[in-house]
């Protein structure tokens, strides 16, 4: 009997050793300085190169900012040994625009890969529809996890959805408002995920991709606010346990663009859950100031939603109190006119934060996200939002930024950054303990109001 259990002590350690060998494969890749893209074909902007001594899975995930020298329509996406078939595409339409301005991007792609040498790189080019130059800007970066401790689950939408249109405030029959459970989706992707035990566990989802606008619905040429969730068990999501994203599809903004949000959600034993990638669009219902129907049709595409399960280290923290379906849960973080309770604009403000403790014997690598909107006022001046990673107070990971443009700044926007604390230069894993991590904003201008954020799931992460 002893030797068995030395037998089986020994081969636990190998399997062990080799995985974490493994998983010491992973790293973040920051951009040095702004890179110019110039053509219609994929370029390298950042790359990893891994060498497995076994298959692996691997997910790749590019974060940080862009924005325009002409006018094109500039995207941005994982490719894996070259290919970028297993990628969300974020792109950004400037040339739609009468209010070019910098963007927040995020792109998503994961793979199943045999022992051997690989790379994984951060690609962007010109759409061919609407060529023309833009800069991938410094602080961008591209985080590689390889050989996660979670399970995962990948659904991926390679071309476009049907058209996404329909009805939030129609009276007296259709009336959405917050706090509701009638608000109108469109299912996009779903997966079914089980835990069989012997423990309760947690779900963190990730969705990116880009809508368009490609329909006129008979109102405001079928323009207007195009809103993604992310689903449990065909349920609206709340504020605690899921974030949204909303972009702008009119030529105030552009009529195509980046979107992406994030979830954690429970897992008991024995039970399974259905989490979906969900489109509709932002409601102005009674219970807003200037009640109408948003007139947004649009599709989705290029959209990847990824669900890890089961992992070590894994958690969300969120901006405010726990509120069913609501996209209005607004907290002010920036002011230059002294707005009651509101942040000095050009301050950082930590949005959300928790607490992730790395236990006795795990590697400290795990994988952060970090995303909320903006909204300011059509009366604030030109203004640059910024969202960073920090962790136990000092900066990390990939910058986000969104600038609003001046008269417009009521058109919402997403940002996204991102972190794996790997080993390398630009990362180093997290020592065993308790650290604190935040999501941080800042909000900069010189005529600003009440530049305000939502107060739901603002950071995710695992292993």
């Amino acid at each position: 009997m002893k030797l068995l259990v030395k037998i089986c002590l020994s081969s636990f350690a190998l399997v062990a050793t080799s995985a974490w060998a493994t998983r010491e494969q992973s790293a973040f890749v920051k951009l040095a300085s702004d890179v110019q893209i110039n053509s219609t074909t994929y370029q390298i902007v950042l790359t990893r190169t891994i060498t497995l001594s076994e298959p692996a899975v691997v997910i790749g995930v590019a974060d940080g900012r862009y924005f325009a020298v002409d006018a094109p329509a500039g995207q941005i996406a994982v490719a894996i040994d070259g290919s970028t078939g297993n990628s969300s595409v974020a792109v950004t339409d400037w040339g739609s625009s009468s209010a070019s301005v910098q963007h927040s991007f995020n792109a998503l792609a994961n793979a199943t890969l045999t022992a051997g040498i690989h790379t994984v790189a951060l690609v962007a080019s010109s759409s061919s529809s609407r060529p023309g130059r833009f800069k991938v800007g410094s602080g961008s970066g591209l985080s590689v996890l390889v050989q996660p401790f979670s399970q995962v689950h990948s659904s991926f939408l390679s071309g476009e959805s049907g058209n996404i249109n329909v009805t939030t405030y129609n009276p007296p029959t259709v009336n959405v408002t917050e706090g509701g459970s009638t608000r109108p989706v469109v299912s996009i992707l779903s997966q079914s995920i089980s835990n069989p035990g012997p423990t309760a566990t947690n779900i963190v989802s990730m969705v990116s991709g880009r809508s368009f606008n490609s329909c006129d619905s008979g109102i405001k040429n079928g323009r207007g606010d195009a809103l993604w969730g992310i689903y449990a068990d065909n349920t609206c999501q709340s504020t605690g346990s899921a974030s949204w994203s909303v972009d702008d599809l009119d030529t105030t903004g552009e009529l195509q663009g980046a979107m992406y949000a994030h979830a954690k959600y429970s897992l008991a034993v024995g039970q399974t859950r259905t989490i979906s990638f969900v489109a509709s669009e932002l409601a102005f219902g009674s219970d807003q100031p200037n009640p109408h129907e948003n007139g947004v049709c649009y599709k989705a595409g290029s959209a990847k939603l990824l669900s890890m399960v089961d992992g070590v280290v894994m958690g969300s923290a969120s901006g405010g109190t726990n509120s069913f379906c609501s996209t209005y849960t607004w907290k002010c973080v920036a002011t230059t006119v002294s707005w009651p309770s509101c942040p000095a604009s050009g301050s950082n403000v930590a949005i959300g934060s928790t607490s992730v403790t790395i236990p006795s014997g795990n590697d400290g690598i795990v994988y952060f996200s970090a995303k909320t909107r903006i909204q300011a006022d059509n009366t604030d001046s030109f203004a640059t939002a910024t969202l960073q990673i920090y962790v136990d107070g000092s900066p990390v990971g990939t910058i986000g930024i969104q600038q609003l443009a001046a008269g417009y700044g009521q058109s919402s926007r997403t940002l996204s950054s991102s972190y794996i604390s790997a080993p390398g230069p630009n990362s180093t894993t997290l020592s065993v303990g308790t650290h604190t991590v935040s999501a941080v904003v800042n909000v900069s201008g010189t005529t600003l109001h009440h530049v305000s954020v939502p107060q739901d799931v603002v950071l995710t992460y695992f292993d």
